[in-house]
């Protein structure tokens, strides 16, 4: 009865909190596998957690070695993926042992469920993108890292995140994360980069739609001298684009941010004029994509064609982005559509 008011809770709590995108705020569900390591992703990536009990289970049914079995939920079927062996953990069988874990972590990639079964949701989050610090390592399974407090004394964080939140975005810095000084309640998080982790647990999604793309015919050059703008921090999802545009002979700037973007843009005056087309991912640190749209229609011009490409499904980030004025929505891993829109909105004589 416990974990249920717990899971209940724990819904209401990410439903109410999609909202946050409202203040360019990101929240992170932290969560727990196998031992203490916190692990997070970002809330707008996920549907719903659900309780393993639940669930009507079937194990096997694949050959994919990630995919532990297939759960039925309310009408619903998704694969069931073992978390902690794509991490690479010392146990990383244990994923395999349902009995280990309560919940499920139900999210939404590119139009397609999937779950992972975890030890417990810590807590969700809020966190502004001056307080994701990217990773030190060449792990690619982690897009960022930050801290979280796991009691009442996350109001300090609260109070330091309005702080921040005053800096104009042009002198704001990143924070860099000091382990050292962590108090008893701060643990660090791990932020995990869900784009890398489809990529290797169903490669096929990915190779597919770029043998789609090379088997489509009509691929022609754009005929245009505008400039074409790339913000993504996924290195998957910035080599999909690279191959989606390769043909195209457009000239384009790719950027691992919105701050690396901004700042050239304010050194680049005369080319920013230029700029014919935006495409740009939701979750970014420094500067994610909501603010990279707020910079592009209020200080460039609005009249700027801007696509989202993102693997977020959340009705309410597409929303507030329509509400900023962006023109189109398409998934990652979608590179025909990608060249379709570019071309459309590249060869406007009005932009």
């Amino acid at each position: 009865m416990a974990n249920q008011q717990h899971g209940s809770k724990l819904l209401r709590e990410l439903d109410s909190m999609t909202m946050s995108h409202k203040q360019n705020i990101m929240q992170i569900a932290a969560f727990q596998t196998v031992g203490d390591v916190v692990y997070g992703i970002n809330i707008a990536k996920i549907k719903e957690f659900a309780m393993i009990k639940d669930a009507q289970i079937t194990r096997g049914l694949s050959e994919n070695p990630y995919q532990i079995g297939i759960a039925v939920l309310r009408g619903e079927s998704f694969p069931i993926i073992n978390l902690t062996k794509w991490l690479g953990g010392k146990e990383t069988n244990s994923g395999d042992d349902l009995d280990r874990y309560e919940i499920f972590v139900v999210s939404e990639f590119n139009q397609s469920l999937i779950a992972f079964p975890v030890k417990k949701i810590l807590m969700i989050a809020s966190k502004q993108a001056e307080e994701l610090e990217r990773p030190s390592t060449t792990d690619t399974k982690i897009t960022y890292v930050t801290r979280i407090e796991l009691n009442q004394e996350r109001r300090v964080s609260r109070r330091r995140r309005r702080k921040m939140g005053a800096k104009k975005l042009e002198t704001s810095k990143e924070v860099k994360l000091a382990r050292d000084d962590l108090g008893k309640n701060e643990k660090i998080c791990f932020v995990l980069d869900v784009e890398q982790m489809l990529e290797d647990i169903f490669p096929g999604i990915t190779q597919h739609k770029i043998h789609e793309l090379e088997e489509f015919e009509n691929i022609e050059k754009i005929a245009t001298d505008k400039i074409l703008i790339v913000c993504e921090d996924s290195p998957v999802a910035t080599s999909i684009i690279h191959k989606t545009l390769d043909k195209t002979g457009i000239e384009a700037h790719y950027f691992a941010n919105g701050m690396e973007f901004q700042k050239w843009a304010i050194k680049n005056g005369g080319l920013a004029h230029r700029i014919g087309c935006v495409i740009t991912d939701i979750e970014m640190p420094l500067m994610d994509g909501f603010q990279v749209v707020e910079y592009v229609k209020n200080e460039i011009d609005k009249k700027i064609p801007v696509i989202v490409n993102t693997s977020m499904s959340n009705i309410g980030v597409v929303k507030k982005l329509e509400d900023m004025g962006v023109e189109t929505f398409i998934p990652k891993t979608e590179p025909l559509r990608i060249y379709r829109a570019v071309k459309d909105f590249m060869e406007k004589k009005d932009v």
